[in-house]
């Protein structure tokens, strides 16, 4: 059964009816390539056969049909008479009636048909007359049925025939009907001139979703989704031929008609369907076929115009062409628009295209568009497909593009430019340096190793030491390749020659500032460096310049050097990261820089109030760029200073990200840092392992070899192996110490190794280490390490001084940002003091449950309630805010950046973060994008426009 042909056998039915009372006609079904013209005209003669042996096929009153077929193709055309041959040459080889059809005028009818078709003699017009009589004798008795497909392929002889046919057939009881393709040169006037006679033209439509989803369950036994019928019917556009032979190759596939196989649905190129649309282009004239390769390269949204330029035909024949292709169904207007109707038109144009001819259109496209305006990348989308080689404008061109790529957030994109314009510069040519630096630009934002290499071959091929200096400032010194590379010397070298450069003064200076930066970086494991960190930066003065970057770089290395040897105390490099972080803007650029080493710095120090919004701010930014490395360094940022909040579970969420975002082969150094910390504080050795065999097999980076030991101790300890745990964890102190990493927040080995100890039984060594780590961590000063050490401290040396320890830890916690420890330590009191202060440990075990629910620590705060008892009070409701915290607050929900608050508040930015991070804290949320929802649900939202309370803590700037 025919789907949504009814109207079109019911006209076709309604012709055979007429003709059998003397009535004929003829009727023409007419339509694109596989739109099911065939299927009709097969229908109707199945129709016409069923009447010739039905009820009624006795009856004297109407002749009984008589059906005759016929295919014309391309290939017979030379074959005179040979379609009129198909049609009545099997009526005479029945032998009925033989005699009396072909007998008066219709006699040379029978030794035409009975004789050799290739003789020329019997093609003469009075064949011809005699085979229009043999039809005439059969309309006395029977009613013909004459079904010709692809009539428009008939030889001229057929046609002549056919022509003088059509005129008798009003007078005579014959039904003539034929198929012709619309769009193809031989059915287009004056081809078929017996076309202009029909009485009926059908025009079967494309088929409906019902109807897709019919074909659906018969070709692929299941009903499909509606994503997945969707999909076919758009691919499709509804045609029959293309419909039924992509669910043909959807069954040899296995790919079943579920939403999740749409996409790859529409992707097929059925091979039966192909075949019928390259035989469509083959017969086409030479004018069409240009117009459609132009389309073709053009792709989607092609200007007719541009089509003409770029096929090289004038208005006349580019009209003609795209009107031929919109008949064959090859093309689909889109507004002022065009484009190729699926992805099967653009390979069967491809394919029948030289790759010579493709190459000179794409380049002639990019010039035509160039000169029209296109935009960058619609230009070099060209030049990338064109593999011929490329004229100067052109690499030009490329450059433009990948600007334009990297501006709105494809970096990658940007990527395939410049590596498409590499290949066509000279090699050892100072524009090929050029543009290997601004390669690597690119590429740094995904694929660092991939940019050092890029920039260590880029380096011979400068023209000075500028250049030089700039290609390698252009490295992301995070990145861990690098590390890999020994830089330094170049490094060094470009120092050197930079100084005797005719420069000016201040650009050279700023430019020697920011190689300085990056040298103290890469040979921050060699002890002199690190010992001549404080002595640098000493004499930067006691408040450095921060106006330049390369000030702020410079600053930010040498206090990152001082901070991880412990040369300063936490006071001071506090200080400094707070200034370097005022200066900087929060974008995503900085991860190009040093200053994503402030973050480590200000986590040791303990001081990462305003950091969260800074680093919100930033990862917004990298987001909207997309590059990988960007979002991953700012989310390994953010684990960091969550974790120094005590944050865990959010601390290792982003930290897992940062890897995933990135990929494990170009983790930064920041990544695998975070990865490491949050291990060891989470107590997941695993999360190391989606870091690649490459870097954790890292030997010659003393640091993250050490960093990395801590946590094979870890994993030791979990194996129930204490005594390979302590020596992994003194392999990692000796391996840190050698690499001058001292500070006991970032290099904590020997907190772990007393721990352990201690667990062994070992008492006397647990507490050897302890005092060290002690030490250390009273020389460091920062809260969070020195609380921690004072409560290793404590457990170590017994329960004679640990409420004193503990005591002294809760108090120095106090000022510190870790929810965690503090309700850790808080809790610990409580146990030791209980028997003796009720009151002091109820203090401290309320305290610790609402840092415990507010960290998200459920072990904690479920202990402190359990010890608690009757006296628990359950979960804690939020921290009220103070009237200057709720309104900088309600600023912030409303979108006002931290400056813009500042400014309306006459405050500093850095006032406005603190304020936030308070905010951040007692609403138990990280960020302002849950700050809306944390303060509707405390009802202290207010809508824009609300009068706000009056400020208790800030005022305008001059007010009294």
């Amino acid at each position: 059964m025919l789907l949504e042909r009814q109207n079109e056998l019911k006209v076709a039915a309604e012709a055979l009816r007429l003709a059998a009372h003397g009535n004929g006609s003829m009727v023409v079904i007419s339509g694109p390539p596989g739109i099911g013209k065939s299927a009709v005209l097969s229908e109707i003669g199945e129709f016409a056969a069923r009447l010739a042996t039905g009820p009624t096929a006795g009856s004297a009153a109407i002749p009984r049909p008589l059906v005759m077929r016929a295919y014309a193709a391309p290939a017979e055309r030379s074959f005179a008479l040979g379609v009129a041959r198909q049609l009545l040459e099997p009526v005479v080889k029945s032998g009925n009636f033989v005699g009396r059809w072909c007998s008066g005028p219709a006699r040379p009818a029978l030794a035409f048909l009975q004789g050799d078709p290739e003789s020329p003699r019997q093609h003469t017009a009075t064949t011809v007359r005699a085979l229009l009589s043999l039809v005439e004798n059969m309309s006395q008795a029977r009613t013909p049925v004459l079904l010709i497909d692809d009539l428009h392929w008939a030889d001229e002889g057929t046609l002549d025939w056919l022509d003088q046919l059509v005129q008798l057939v009003p007078h005579r009881g014959i039904l003539v009907a034929a198929t012709i393709c619309e769009g193809e040169p031989a059915a287009e006037p004056p081809g078929v001139r017996a076309v202009a006679a029909a009485e009926h033209t059908l025009a079967p439509a494309p088929l409906g979703t019902a109807s897709v989803d019919t074909l659906i369950l018969e070709r692929l036994g299941v009903p499909g989704d509606a994503e997945f019928t969707a999909a076919c019917q758009d691919a499709t556009r509804g045609n029959p031929l293309h419909l039924v032979s992509l669910l043909q190759e959807c069954r040899s596939r296995g790919i079943a008609p579920v939403a999740a196989g749409a996409s790859e649905a529409t992707t097929l190129a059925p091979p039966a369907w192909r075949r019928r649309l390259m035989l469509s282009l083959q017969e086409q004239p030479p004018y069409v076929l240009a117009a459609a390769r132009a389309l073709q390269v053009l792709g989607d949204g092609a200007d007719p115009q541009v089509v003409g330029e770029l096929a090289g035909l004038d208005r006349v024949d580019r009209q003609a062409g795209l009107w031929r292709l919109r008949r064959l169904a090859l093309v689909v207007p889109e507004g002022t628009t065009l484009r190729l109707a699926h992805q099967t038109v653009h390979e069967v144009i491809e394919d029948a295209m030289p790759p010579g001819e493709r190459n000179r259109l794409h380049l002639r496209a990019a010039a035509l568009l160039r000169y029209r305006g296109g935009t960058p990348e619609q230009v070099a989308g060209h030049l990338l497909a064109s593999t011929a080689p490329l004229d100067e404008e052109s690499v030009v061109a490329l450059r433009h593009a990948a600007e334009a790529a990297g501006r709105r957030g494809a970096p990658e994109t940007a990527a395939r430019y410049l590596r498409r314009a590499l290949l066509d510069v000279p090699p050892h040519s100072e524009a090929r340096a050029l543009l290997l630096v601004e390669l690597a630009t690119v590429e740094r934002s995904f694929a660092p190793s991939v940019a050092v290499r890029h920039i260590t071959q880029a380096l011979p091929l400068l023209p000075g030491a500028r250049a030089r200096a700039e290609a390698l400032l252009a490295l992301t010194p995070v990145a861990t390749g690098a590390l890999l590379l020994s830089l330094g010397d170049a490094m060094r070298q470009t120092a050197r020659e930079l100084t005797a450069t005719e420069t000016r003064p201040a650009d050279r200076r700023l430019l020697e500032l920011r190689l300085e930066a990056r040298l103290h970086h890469l040979c921050d494991l060699d002890p002199s460096v690190l010992a001549s960190a404080a002595d640098r930066l000493a004499g930067l003065g006691g408040r450095p310049e921060m106006a330049h970057l390369g000030q702020r770089e410079l600053l930010v290395a040498l206090t990152y050097t001082a901070t991880v040897s412990a040369a300063l105390p936490a006071a001071q490099v506090r200080t400094l990261a707070h200034r370097v972080l005022e200066h900087e803007p929060a974008c995503a650029a900085h991860v190009h820089t040093m200053v994503p080493l402030v973050v480590p710095v200000a986590v040791a120090a303990d001081s990462v109030t305003g950091l969260m919004s800074w680093l919100d701010t930033a990862l917004a930014d990298a987001e909207r760029r997309g590059g990988r490395l960007e979002q991953s360094v700012v989310l390994s940022e953010q684990a960091l200073v969550l974790l120094a909040q005590g944050r865990v579970t959010a601390a290792r969420e982003r930290a897992v990200r940062a890897v995933s975002v990135s990929g494990p082969e170009e983790a930064s150094t920041l990544s695998i840092i975070a990865s490491t910390m949050v291990a060891l504080r989470t107590r997941e050795p695993d999360l190391v392992d989606a870091l690649p065999e490459r870097i954790r097999g890292m030997h010659e980076n003393c640091v993250l070899a050490g960093l990395l030991t801590v946590v094979r101790g870890m994993k030791a300890e979990r194996r129930h192996e204490p005594g390979m745990a302590v020596e992994h964890f003194l392999d990692a102190e000796y391996a840190l110490d050698r690499a001058g990493w001292r500070n006991p927040v970032l290099a904590p080995s020997a907190y772990w190794a007393a721990r352990t100890l201690h667990r062994m039984g070992e008492s006397e060594r647990a507490e050897q280490l302890s005092e060290r780590h002690l030490e250390q961590a009273r020389a460091w000063g920062a809260p969070s390490g020195l609380g921690r050490a004072l409560a290793l401290q404590a457990a170590v040396t017994g329960s004679s001084s640990a409420p004193r320890l503990l005591r002294e830890a809760a108090g120095v916690l106090e000022k510190s940002a870790d929810l965690l420890t503090r309700a850790s330590v808080l809790l610990r009191l409580a146990e030791a003091v209980a028997p003796r202060h009720a009151a002091e440990a109820e203090a401290a075990l309320r305290t610790s449950y609402e840092l415990a629910v507010e960290c998200g620590a459920t072990r904690i705060a479920a202990r402190a309630q359990e010890m608690l008892g009757p006296a628990a009070v359950g979960v804690p409701t939020r921290g009220r805010l103070t009237s200057t915290e709720r309104m900088v607050a309600q600023m912030a929900v409303e979108g006002l950046t931290n400056q813009a608050i500042a400014d309306a508040l006459g405050v500093s930015r850095r006032a406005v973060e603190k304020h936030l991070t308070n905010c951040y804290r007692k609403m138990s949320t990280s960020g302002r994008s849950g700050l809306a929802s944390a303060l509707e649900d405390a009802g202290l939202f207010e809508p824009a426009g609300a009068s706000a309370p009056p400020a208790e803590t800030i005022r305008p700037q001059g007010a009294a």
